[in-house]
């Protein structure tokens, strides 16, 4: 009987370092999606605010275009704030985009902004990232993009006269 179990010594740990790999390598898998899940998050709702900025700076005077380049400064700034040291690997694309006319005032465009916001993500789990990470992957970064597009707020003119 002594000798039976004498063969049988190990077995437990030679299983276990089969077996562990896997299981850890799920784990991480398991926490890596909620980190990415965080981070798409404060993406989106970046995208959101940054649009939010760009509809109500982009145009102060009834019937004028939305400028860009007024929303580009203003969410640059505010996006300096939040991120703070972060905020120079944060690429912010802001467009606009004209969708029509108002029927009863000619001179009124209804204009929209979009907003793409392209947040960097730095996988924190080893082994992740040879399967979510953008290329190259041996810098283990997940590009998260969000795009949010929002009505640019006018004033109206009180009557259609030139």
């Amino acid at each position: 009987m002594k000798l039976f179990r004498r063969k049988r010594e190990g077995q437990v740990t030679v299983e276990l370092m089969l077996i562990l790999p896997v299981l850890m390598l799920m784990i991480f898998f398991i926490l890596e999606y909620g980190n990415i899940a965080y981070h798409t998050i404060i993406a989106n709702h970046a995208s959101y605010e940054f649009a939010r900025i760009g509809a109500l700076v982009g145009s102060n005077k009834p019937g004028a275009s939305a400028k860009v380049s007024t929303m580009k400064n203003k969410i640059n700034s505010v996006k300096q704030k939040v991120f703070g040291s972060n905020a120079q690997s944060i690429s912010v694309a802001v467009k606009v985009q004209t969708t029509g006319t108002d029927p009863m005032y000619q001179r009124h465009k209804h204009e929209d902004v979009i907003v793409t916001v392209t947040y960097p993500v730095h996988l924190a789990f080893p082994g992740t990232s040879w399967l979510l990470a953008d290329e190259p992957k041996r810098n283990g970064i997940r590009r998260i993009k969000a795009t949010t597009r929002m009505p640019v707020e006018k004033t109206y003119a009180s009557s259609d006269t030139k």
